[in-house]
């Protein structure tokens, strides 16, 4: 007897791996020049990048994906076709043989636009699919291409989960960038190194150099999106990040492979949708950052928004150069991370939902959060203060109602058999 994957949603993610890229040919040209040819080099422009510290996650991140699949994701038959019929979202990655799933036919990849091709069929419809079923509240969020039209969009493509009807400061805020190079240009090792780098150079004393470009590239998207959340994929290998509200730190997974398993990269991009929207029980911050205050104050990013992107001449990259950022990073604790100057709340008091800074729209809210803050500031610098090992904390849903048990939302959704609301499997999978 086959069944669907709404009969059980766990059940099916649990042997959802995504299918094997097919490619026509590996340029290897590509592959041996890697950052120092013009064709796979990131055009970075100078700018003033705050990024001082990169916390690498560890193995915690597997635990705490498989801990909030298990905990939110819907073992039971929710009654619902697997296809949309009003919008055509469907389940386009094959589980194991008791669930019907037809998998799409792709051409073989031969360039980056036929990779964002697997990328977009698989993974994202798939994941988008799922995520309008247990939280049928956010049916106008989805996954859009986000072309600037720079000079890297044939080397370096990026999608947007975003609210495709609205566009202002907390929805984007709530949204996730997902960028792309693919594998013979960004290779496993360069993808490993990514999550190893500890900073990037301060100011533009110089150009940056091999991964760092990587991280130059994604903190510039994000920071003119105003969107803290991220992935970077080659399709075989994903990684998930986050910056902190200043931009001075960001939080960075191991590498997962596109056929891992427990947890698997559904799994991760569910839970990675769900952090940037606060659903209940998602990844925070794991720790307190101390940030410069108008890095946090401004909407608009002031001093880190730079002027338009443009063609800057592309330096050589130099592998033998061994500075401060590529030192290896110390896992999730961070130990002898440099301070970074204060932060709204300073670097003493505990995280906490109920406290949990939200940067005000209104001008006069705004005044009275920066008095209160300069009240609270050290009466000296703190020195050697290192980061304290990840937790999980209660999130804080931004948008509450997205996720609230009790409420119903318009839904192109049809049931099959006996109607069960299946707005009732946002919060429990029982």
């Amino acid at each position: 007897m086959a069944y669907r994957a709404t009969d059980d949603l766990q059940g099916y993610l649990k042997d959802a791996v995504l299918p094997r890229l097919k490619f026509i040919h590996k340029p290897e040209s590509l592959s041996r020049q890697g950052y120092k040819s013009r064709r796979s080099t990131l055009s970075v422009r100078p700018r003033h990048r705050s990024l001082a510290n990169i916390v690498y996650l560890d193995s915690v991140f597997d635990g705490l994906v498989n801990d909030w699949i298990e905990e939110h994701v819907p073992s039971r038959s929710l009654c619902l076709y697997d296809e949309d019929r009003q919008t055509g979202e469907r389940f386009t990655v094959r589980s194991s043989q008791r669930f019907n799933i037809p998998e799409p036919l792709l051409p073989a990849a031969s360039d980056i636009n036929r990779v964002c091709d697997w990328l977009d069929n698989f993974p994202l419809q798939t994941v988008q699919r799922v995520f309008h079923i247990m939280f049928p509240a956010t049916k106008d969020w989805g996954f859009v291409t986000l072309d600037d039209h720079g000079c890297d969009d044939d080397i370096f493509k990026k999608f947007y989960w975003t609210n495709v009807d609205e566009d202002h400061p907390d929805i984007r805020d709530a949204s996730v960038v997902v960028a792309c190079q693919p594998h013979w240009i960004m290779s496993d090792e360069i993808m490993w190194q990514f999550t190893q780098l500890k900073s990037l150079p301060e100011g533009i004393t110089r150009p940056l150099r091999g991964q760092e470009r990587l991280w130059g590239k994604l903190w510039d998207t994000c920071v003119d999106k105003q969107t803290p959340f991220f992935v970077l994929t080659s399709y075989r290998q994903w990684v998930f990040g986050m910056f902190s509200r200043g931009w001075t730190t960001a939080f960075v997974s191991p590498v997962m492979d596109a056929q891992s398993r427990s947890p698997t990269v559904m799994h991760a991009l569910l839970y990675w949708l769900g952090s940037a929207l606060r659903a209940p029980g998602s990844f925070v911050q794991p720790v307190e950052v101390a940030e410069p205050v108008h890095n946090i104050f401004s909407d608009h990013g002031y001093e880190l928004i730079a002027e338009p992107e443009k063609q800057p001449e592309i330096a050589p990259s130099l592998s033998s150069w061994s500075g401060k950022s590529d030192e290896m990073a110390s896992s999730a604790g961070a130990a002898g991370a440099a301070p970074l100057d204060v932060s709204d709340r300073g670097v003493d008091e505990p995280h906490s939902p109920d406290v949990l800074f939200r940067t005000s729209k209104d001008p006069a809210l705004t005044w009275e959060m920066i008095e209160s803050w300069r009240k609270k500031l050290p009466s000296k610098a703190i020195d050697d203060e290192s980061f304290p090992p990840p937790a999980l904390v209660p999130s804080v849903a931004l948008l509450a109602d997205l996720f609230d048990d009790s409420a119903t939302s318009d839904t192109s959704d049809e049931t099959v058999g006996m109607p069960r609301g299946h707005w009732l499997m946002s919060a429990s999978r029982r």
